[in-house]
């Protein structure tokens, strides 16, 4: 009795035989070829980098083509005409006409000027003052970029660049730009005076006045365009020598202190303000053309000099925003009661509206009616807001009764706490006390429109125009620092303060949250092995897993 092979064995006989099969290599080939020529021309028509790889792939398939037809061309034929063959061929017509569909759609899409940007931050979307000042645009701009392609270190520059002027570009018809090689191209180099790059020169074409920016951002390329056609940015200074919340982030690691302001004046920046630091102890006087200065929580007094700078400043009808906590040096106290304000020194202790059961963490939200119409000049910094929270937060209160307050000043609520809260007297122990604390409801936010200082408003000349000084004051400084900044409406609050007092109401509004960048830092080898991975190995497990199937189908 003769033993029959099982079905193991059998298999096994059948590969051996494959494998010594002329046919067998003959399809592997002709299978591996037409996947390859397809590859080389997706390649080729939608990465210009690898075009001299995609030329190579595609000479790859062909040749294995050709050796399948020298090998087996009979059973090339066969295969072809074949149900397999067939199934190979729809396969491939349908591959072709996929990629050719996507590619179709994206050059349809890349010609028209309408985009969407879905993200929910809108980090792909222009600034609101950006899109107005480029639709504003009178005269025309050109951008010249100075980047050598050669260069993989400014490979992000460039591309960032290219992507942020391609969108000026689609947003205004008076904006265009190119990208100019300053090794191939020195002459045009030595003409706009580049000698340091990659670097942006925006010049307007009719004057000739240029600007160079070093940064890629979209507030550097909006301040370029705005000096270039001679349009002046606002200025808003933040003091310093205070021990105030500054700048803290370190250069070398991008990493920011809790404590620090940045966020806040990017903010800023980002609404298009020039923001520049003021040491009064060096400068002696506020200049004339802050639109707004900002006091962001200091810690030491100010000087007798000083405080006649910040008088003489809004006796000249100023804007002026303060940020106190309640240690605040007293100093900045007399300062406010000269104009009719007072920030209490107890931190304000709210049982209802706080944040997760600390009292002295008020909550204001606009479903508890905490935010207020104030009826002052322009939008309401307040109106659209919904939440913000403060940590140690004190009261914000008129220096006079409303009944007797002179009628040259309007003071007005902003945000303020429930009824349900007190000024905590023993903050070690957060408990409504009867005998030590003050129980009511409190601003937090409030700001004041004055003629003049509570004494009596400033002699009018002659010729001189009734001015009107501004103040927004905070009972808390916490809130608007690195650590609470883009938490609920917070930035909000404050940006729309700088918008009301710099007299920018149509930038009144909700802004979209920043994301932090957060780069991956790789050398060389691992960028290398990522992109290449990417784009290779997922085809090839493809393959491989297509010829898997194949064969166990056969």
């Amino acid at each position: 009795m003769v033993r029959q092979p099982d079905r193991r064995e059998s298999a096994g006989l059948g590969l051996v035989d494959s494998l010594k099969s002329t046919g067998f290599w003959s399809a592997i080939g002709a299978v591996v070829g037409v996947v390859a020529a397809l590859v080389g021309v997706a390649l080729f028509i939608t990465v210009d980098e690898l075009r001299n790889l995609a030329v190579s792939v595609l000479i790859i398939g062909l040749v294995l083509l050709f050796i399948a037809l020298v090998l087996s061309p009979r059973a090339v034929a066969i295969f072809m005409a074949g149900r397999q063959g067939r199934w190979g061929a729809n396969l491939a017509i349908m591959t072709f006409a996929f990629f050719a569909i996507v590619i179709l759609i994206n050059l349809l899409l890349f010609r028209t000027p309408a985009r969407v940007d879905v993200t929910a931050t809108r980090v792909f979307s222009l600034a609101e003052q950006t899109r107005q000042i480029l639709d504003s645009m009178e005269a025309p701009v050109r951008a010249n970029a100075f980047f050598t392609p050669s260069d993989q270190r400014a490979a992000f520059d460039m591309q960032r660049a290219e992507d942020l002027l391609n969108e000026f570009a689609r947003r205004s018809s008076n904006f265009t730009y190119r990208f100019i090689d300053p090794e191939l191209n020195r002459s045009l180099a030595v003409q706009y005076d580049v000698t340091e790059y990659p670097a942006v020169v925006f010049e307007d074409t009719v004057t000739g006045a240029q600007q160079t920016v070093f940064g890629f951002s979209e507030q550097e390329f909006i301040t370029g365009i705005l000096v270039a056609t001679n349009v002046d940015q606002k200025r808003v200074y933040y003091l310093t020598g205070h021990q105030e919340a500054s700048l803290t982030r370190d250069l070398a690691t991008g990493e920011v202190d809790n404590e620090g302001f940045d966020f806040a004046l990017q903010g800023m920046q980002r609404d298009n303000y020039r923001v520049i630091p003021l040491n009064l102890a060096q400068d002696g006087e506020i200049p004339d053309d802050a639109a707004v200065v900002i006091v962001p929580g200091p810690k030491r007094d100010l000087s007798g000099d000083e405080i006649s700078a910040f008088m003489d400043y809004l006796l000249e009808g100023g804007r002026v925003i303060m940020l106190l906590d309640p240690d605040a040096p007293d100093s900045y106290r007399e300062l406010l009661l000269q104009w009719g304000m007072q920030v209490g020194k107890q931190p304000v202790a709210d049982i209802i509206s706080n944040v997760a059961g600390e009292a002295t963490t008020p909550m204001i939200q606009r479903s508890n009616a905490q935010f207020v119409s104030s009826g002052l000049t322009g939008v309401t910094i307040g109106d659209r807001l919904n939440v913000v929270f403060f940590s140690d937060a004190t009261a914000v209160l008129p220096a006079l009764p409303f009944e007797d307050m002179p009628a040259w000043m309007t003071y007005k609520s902003i945000a303020h706490s429930t009824p349900a809260s007190w000024l905590e007297s023993h903050p070690e122990v957060v408990e409504y006390d009867s005998g030590d604390d003050i129980l009511g409801q409190f601003d937090i936010v409030a700001a004041m429109e004055a003629g003049g200082a509570i004494a009596g408003p400033p002699v009018m000349k002659e010729g001189r125009d009734n001015v009107i000084a501004k103040l927004v004051v905070f009972g808390d400084s916490d809130f608007a620092k690195n650590k609470f900044f883009f938490s609920s409406d917070n930035s909000n609050l404050l940006l729309n303060s700088v918008n009301w007092l710099a007299e920018d109401y149509e930038l009144i509004s909700i802004r979209e949250p920043v994301i932090a960048s957060r780069p991956i830092i790789v050398n060389q080898r691992e960028r290398d092995f990522i992109k290449w991975s990417s784009w290779f190995v997922p085809p090839l497990i493809m393959l491989i897993l297509a010829v898997f199937v194949w064969w166990r189908r056969r």
